[in-house]
């Protein structure tokens, strides 16, 4: 598995791969506990929650994960269906290896998704798709807002199955129409975009970008930059304080949101506070 290059070129079995798969079992909060196991005899990792709705779909690898402090074995055609505010793993073990992960973030106008590769805990971005947008964006977060508030489990696990196949078949379709020349800076870009998003402004440091694409930090830099036009610092400070405001909004108490944005300490957050507002005064 390889970081994203430009002599890197788009593989067309992909999309004949998504195009093919099923969702042989669905993880979701109507799974019964029974179906995984305790967390307190695992190494710590760190643990995320946050407004958004996250799947993600295995395609590779053996693995276990933690959702909803409790431990799930894992296998390809896996689905852990993540509903707003529900807690699970930030990030990979060290002793984790030779996985193939679909992420697919869902924001209010568009669903995004991204195929990582881990080797050894270390993540390595494999594939950024086209967002899903327009029509099929609404119809999908439309029937995720339904699973979501069905009390009967079996219909939302089916819906959330529905939900996650015709996710696949849209990105699926977008690889084809794109077809086997990609521009290879603006996809770097969108994937550091959709990074900083997910991770919400943590683990998101300069060397750990480096590490995840295989590129300088000045010619991410420029990438970003040119691509968004705001420098990638910027990006980081928008998607903290989108974290910040909907977590302030769910009641969460201000040492809690310090941690999930990956503040050392309470002072260092309170810092952080005072010198974004600092910067946002009338000159």
């Amino acid at each position: 598995m390889k970081p994203l290059r430009p002599d890197v070129p788009f593989a067309p079995s992909l999309s004949d791969r998504l195009l093919s798969v099923r969702v042989d079992r669905v993880i979701c909060s109507a799974t019964p506990e029974s179906e995984g196991r305790a967390a307190r005899s695992v190494p710590t990792v760190a643990i995320d929650r946050h407004g958004d709705c996250e799947m993600l779909f295995v395609l590779e690898g053996r693995s276990s994960y933690l959702y909803r402090d409790r431990l799930w074995e894992l296998s390809p055609g896996t689905l852990v269906a993540i509903a707003p505010w529900e807690t699970h793993a930030l990030g990979y073990g060290a002793m984790e290896t030779g996985l193939l992960h679909l992420w697919l973030h869902m924001w209010p106008d568009q669903i995004t998704g991204s195929c990582i590769g881990v080797e050894g805990g270390r993540m390595r971005p494999m594939e950024k798709f086209a967002a899903i947008a327009g029509t099929p964006c609404a119809y999908l977060s439309r029937r995720w807002a339904e699973a979501v508030a069905e009390d009967d489990a079996p219909v939302r696990v089916e819906t959330l199955r529905h939900v996650c196949e015709a996710a696949l078949l849209e990105l699926a379709l977008g690889l084809r129409k794109r077809g086997e020349v990609r521009d290879a800076a603006s996809e770097t870009a969108d994937f550091l975009e959709d990074y900083i998003a997910r991770q919400h402004g943590r683990d998101c440091s300069l060397a750990k970008l480096e590490r995840l694409t295989g590129y300088s930090r000045f010619h991410l830099s420029r990438l970003f930059h040119r691509r968004f036009g705001m420098t990638i610092g910027q990006a980081i400070n928008a998607s903290r304080h989108r974290f910040l405001s909907d977590a302030e909004a769910q009641g969460l108490k201000q040492r809690s949101i310090g941690e999930a944005l990956g503040f050392a300490s309470p002072s260092a957050f309170c810092l952080w506070k005072r010198r974004q507002a600092d910067a946002r005064k009338p000159k």
